[in-house]
């Protein structure tokens, strides 16, 4: 099931370090929270943490709603 999951992809080393250590390598997280000015992820493995994107662009990260 697809909904309230996105896919993320890093682009700096800090957003890197992120991926490998809180999302286990795994680009498909669970969509949190949406504001108007930031979305708020979770990695279905490790959902007590949590990570942002500012919307609509972020400079860490790479990301796309699925539907």
């Amino acid at each position: 099931m697809l909904r309230g999951k996105a896919q993320v992809t890093p682009k700096t080393k800090k957003a890197q370090e992120i991926y490998a250590n809180y999302l286990n390598s795994k680009p498909i997280v669970t969509v949190e929270h949406k504001r108007e000015d930031r979305w708020f992820f979770s990695c279905p493995d490790n959902p007590d943490f949590w990570f942002w994107v500012d919307v609509p662009y972020d400079d860490d990260w790479s990301y796309y709603e699925l539907s």
